[in-house]
């Protein structure tokens, strides 16, 4: 998370990614669930694969699942409340989704935190 860096007013999160060119380049997503909103350094075009990495120790971000809509590698965020999230890689898609090991504890933590919607 980088709280320097708000998008809508909360704190994006911050990754690293590599562009075309083999450079690395920093890209910052808006927090809020289903919030397409990003920034980055340099444009991403349509339909690109980018590599992501931490911004803290530079590993690389990949999991073993693949988009069920366009087969790009989703990439893991472990979240602070359990949990974890996972988004496409693929710039353009909009497949994402949580996954919690207890559902029902994930939920009373959410809800604990953020209160009844």
């Amino acid at each position: 998370m980088d709280p320097y860096h708000q998008i809508k007013g909360k704190s994006s999160i911050l990754l690293e990614f590599k562009a075309d060119n083999g450079q690395m380049h920093k890209l910052r997503l808006c927090s809020y669930y289903g919030c397409y909103e990003h920034e980055s350094t340099v444009e991403i075009k349509d339909q690109t694969i980018p590599s992501f990495f931490c911004p803290h120790c530079h590993e690389e971000l990949m999991s073993n699942h693949l988009c069920e809509e366009c087969e790009a590698p989703m990439i893991p965020f472990s979240m602070e409340k359990g949990g974890r999230l996972f988004i496409c890689s693929r710039k353009g898609c909009k497949q994402h989704y949580l996954n919690f090991k207890n559902v029902s504890d994930g939920l009373r933590k959410l809800y604990n935190e953020y209160g009844y919607f």
